[in-house]
This record gives C-alpha cells, structure tokens and sequence, in this order.
C-alpha cells in the first residue's frame, strides 16, 4: 500500500514537472537569421551555422560552451564581420544543430563539426575561439591539428589537464590589460579578488539518475538560474535570453542529446597542447563557473598568451562586456592579420636574394 502511494507521487511529480519537445521547424524558424546556413556532413548530420564578413579575410571560428549556442556570440559576430570572416557553428547536441543522425556528442564529434564547416567552406587556416567548453574544444583541435591555425582564443575556458579541488593560485603574470584598456606592467603582480567557486547549477543534471526523468523535465526549472549564476550583472539576464536557452533545449532531442554528451564526456586529465602561436586568454573577473584562478596554468601551457581580465564580468564576457571584450580581440586579429601580410614579403625577398646570386 506504502510502495503504491510513493508510486503515485513520483508519478503525479513528474506529471507537473514534465514539458514536450518543441518542433524542430518552429525553434529553427524562431531563431535562425538571415546569415544561417545548415550544411549536411558525409554522415548526415545536419550542422547549423552562420558565415559572415569578407570572404577573403582572416577567418576566425567561434565555439560556444556547454548548453550554448552561437547566439551567444552574435554581438561580437557582427563587430567583427566588418573587418574579418566569422564563423559561428552550434555544435552537436546544441542549438540549431540539436540532435545529430549519428547520434554522438563526445569531443570527436565537435571537432568533426569545426573540420566539415571549415572544409565546407575551403577554409585551411583560421583562428580558433572557444569559450568554456568550446576552449576545451579549441585546445583538444590545436593538439591534433596546431598547423591549421594562425591564433587561439580561449574565453573563460575550462582546463582539461588541471584536477578538480585544487585552490586558487595568483595570476603574477603575462596580465596585460584590463577592463579599462590601461596597460599594466606584464611582470606586476595582478591583485585578484578571492576565488569563490560555486560552478554551475546545471552540475545537478550530473546526480544519478538525473538523464532518467531529465529529458522530460521542463527546463525552465534551471534556465533562469543557470543564467543569473553565469552573468556577473545579474540585471542583464533579460527574459529573452532565458527563453531562448528554454526554447533550444525543447527543441526536438536536444533533452536526450545533452544527458548523452555529458554521459560520453568522463572527467580524464589530458595534457595541455603544444601551441606556439598566438593565444590570447580573455575572462571575467567574477565568474564563478570558470574561476580566474584557472588563468594560471592556461599561461603555464601558453607562456605567450596575452590575458585580459574584464571586471565585473562573469562568465559570459562576449555577452556582459562586448565593446571591452572585441575592442581586445580585435586588437589581437590586427596583430595575427599583420603576421601572415608579412610572411609573404620575407618569402619574396629570400627569393630575389637568391635569385641575384
């Protein structure tokens, strides 16, 4: 009798907490633009994606974090398409691209997606930007292929080869602007506020058991807290964004996809790659979910790096500071833009030297 009455509650509990998926052509027709394209790979999945700029400019490639979508980036998309080629994509499992008839959602599958858009494109060098997750994407694609790309950005991205628990360390170096654009002596020591760490609340989706009701539950349960836990400035959460990461993750499969990614993606400490181009690290400076404290062993790996820490800024620093946080990348596109103008004339020149001889 006992057993029959819990049954029931869990059963009418889970009544009230369950939401439907959303049709695939009503989310796609809300949220692509003008600029979406959807390219159908050799294994059939189908990727969305945005090109935008100057198709014989330096192409720089955005990747979204976990739960994301290249919405994320639209502000500093259309700041740098005057100038550069950019290229946003939705990674499997998110977004537009959602669901994928392969199935799969692991990090093979992301640099799968990031290797079928650029080659779709004819694109064989770019710079390469990831945030958080995607960080963790953009450095797992210059450990295989470093050749393919002319710059590395890395905002507020996770460390794949730093464990769990260890405590904040100072940032002393290599910190070279701040919110303000004032330079700072590279050699100073950076004052840090403490790190307070609280991750975020999606972390919940990981309890066991959780990928058995979770792909049913509504997830405006955890939408608007996720978000005012990423966004430094919680005032800037509007009602918008958290219908759009409520709407996307409705979006037929989207549910199941995300309980199958995180399930295929265990925790393993990797090595940092062996990068020697430009890096540029850009953070808040009060994210929670990526720490600052994390800086310290990205500009280990990355000695070259140039760091940009935006105050008042969570973890979001393309959405809460777009005019600081593009004015820096930009700066950095000038300086990777005027390395390869030059590689050409050093050429030339060694071959009208020769040609003397």
């Amino acid at each position: 009798m006992i057993g029959s009455i819990i049954a029931v509650g869990i059963a009418f509990a889970g009544l009230l907490l369950f939401e439907r998926d959303l049709p695939t052509e009503v989310i796609d027709a809300q949220y692509a633009n003008a600029q979406s394209q959807f390219l159908r790979t050799d294994a059939n999945d189908r990727i969305h994606f945005r090109d935008q700029g100057p198709n014989d400019a330096i192409p720089i490639v955005l990747i979204h974090g976990a739960n994301g979508s290249l919405h994320s980036f639209e502000a500093w998309a259309e700041a740098l398409s005057n100038r550069y080629r950019v290229i946003s994509l939705d990674l499997p499992g998110h977004g537009l691209t959602g669901a994928t008839a392969t199935d799969r959602y692991d990090i093979d599958s992301d640099i799968a997606a990031i290797r079928a858009v650029a080659d779709h494109l004819a694109i064989e060098r770019f710079v390469l930007a990831g945030h958080s997750m995607g960080g963790g994407i953009a450095m797992a694609f210059a450990k295989d292929s470093s050749d393919q790309l002319l710059g590395l950005v890395l905002i507020g991205s996770v460390v794949p080869w730093r464990p769990r628990g260890i405590g904040p360390e100072a940032v002393e170096q290599n910190i070279t602007k701040d919110a303000s654009g004032v330079d700072n002596d590279s050699s100073a020591n950076a004052q840090k506020k403490p790190s307070q760490r609280t991750g975020s609340p999606l972390s919940i989706l990981r309890l066991p058991g959780a990928s058995l009701v979770g792909r049913y539950v509504d997830p405006a349960l955890l939408a608007e807290r996720a978000a005012r836990s990423a966004y430094g400035n919680k005032e800037m959460v509007t009602d918008g964004i958290v219908q759009r990461y409520i709407d996307l993750s409705l979006r037929e499969g989207s549910r199941a996809a995300l309980f199958k990614r995180m399930a295929s993606r265990t925790r393993q400490i990797t090595p940092p790659p062996t990068f020697a181009g430009p890096v540029l690290i850009q953070w808040g400076s009060d994210d929670t979910w990526t720490p600052p404290d994390l800086i310290q062993p990205l500009v280990e790996a990355f000695p070259q790096a140039t760091v940009v820490v935006y105050e008042e800024t969570g973890h979001l620093p393309m959405e809460e500071s777009p005019a600081l946080s593009v004015r820096d990348l930009l700066s950095f596109l000038d300086s990777v833009s005027e390395e390869q103008l030059a590689e050409p004339e050093d050429a030339t020149t060694e071959l009208e030297i020769e040609s003397d001889g």
